[in-house]
């Protein structure tokens, strides 16, 4: 669908990289329950191959094994004909776009849980641009969208009424982590208001190197910033402080506390501590996640007690 923006369609530029990527993902919470997921996939399509589907969890499970639901299904064959946003997955997993850039529906129904979803934007697209060689090395195109999930999961005879605030982001270009340094992708979400953020780096304080802030109408991409970890939970960061300057000249200074978020190893050669996050900004709520993420060999050794996190 070559009418559709870019930010809604596979890129017709891409290199013959096997590990070539085009990437989707959209966030869902029920806060007041502490409940936190996911639906993200994305396509290799060099190799003909999908992977991915929907993620939900809570305090009671915060393992793939005993999470509320987990069907990020790997090895899936690309569907014939199967568009970036309008398309159907072995797994059940439907996305259509209803208007681009604007909103998309979210369908499953497989081993007893539903879900009836629609996302609608909120806020502009904005897209990612930074000066770290290994971020423009796996990601040529990267947006982040903030905006609105509404409608229904239904887990066998427990039904899940969803409205919160979510974001959603596509990529694509070459994606190998063999080389995965360490860091954070988060993000903060109110009526009015919004912000991303990627800091790289280990222990207690890292270098923001690329986001947005979103407020007052206006959106401007981040040119410095630093996340500083004020205390570690189990696996990773539990309470945090983020401030960032934009191109503007705005500056924010917000604090988030983290919940103790899914052990996620969807990934084979990373391991993601991906958390619901409330962050206070200006004295505002906003909704959001953290996803902390760092190479198999470290969080194996974090998780054996052989270095603590944020070591």
């Amino acid at each position: 669908m070559h009418d559709l923006p870019q930010a809604d369609r596979f890129s017709e530029d891409r290199s013959d990289n096997p590990y070539w990527n085009e990437s989707v993902w959209f966030s869902i919470s029920k806060p007041e329950e502490k409940i936190h997921g996911f639906v993200q996939y994305y396509f290799r399509p060099n190799m003909g191959m999908l992977n991915g589907g929907p993620v939900l969890w809570d305090p009671s499970g915060t393992y793939q094994w005993n999470c509320l639901y987990y069907n990020w299904a790997h090895l899936q064959a690309m569907p014939a004909g199967a568009e970036k946003f309008n398309m159907t997955a072995r797994n059940s997993l439907t996305v259509k776009v209803l208007e681009p850039l604007k909103s998309y529906a979210i369908g499953y129904d497989k081993d007893g849980v539903k879900m009836d979803l629609v996302w609608e934007a909120i806020g502009p697209v904005h897209e990612l641009k930074t000066g770290d060689a290994g971020q423009q090395k796996t990601a040529r195109f990267h947006i982040e969208h903030p905006g609105r999930m509404k409608g229904t999961i239904r887990i066998d005879e427990r039904e899940i009424a969803i409205d919160c605030f979510s974001m959603r982001d596509t990529s694509f270009g070459p994606r190998d982590y063999e080389a995965l340094a360490s860091g954070g992708y988060f993000w903060g979400i109110a009526a009015n208001s919004s912000f991303h953020a990627i800091a790289m780096g280990e222990g207690h304080e890292q270098k923001i190197i690329g986001g947005y802030i979103y407020k007052d109408g206006e959106l401007s991409s981040l040119v410095s910033g630093t996340r500083k970890v004020v205390e570690f939970g189990k696996h990773g960061p539990r309470r945090v402080i983020f401030e960032a300057t934009d191109k503007l000249g705005r500056s924010m200074t917000a604090t988030g506390r983290l919940d103790d978020g899914l052990v996620f190893t969807g990934y084979t050669d990373h391991t993601v501590v991906w958390s619901l996050i409330e962050w206070d900004w200006d004295g505002v709520q906003h909704w959001g996640d953290n996803q902390e993420f760092c190479s198999l060999v470290r969080f194996r050794d974090i998780a054996r007690g052989v270095i603590p996190a944020g070591h």
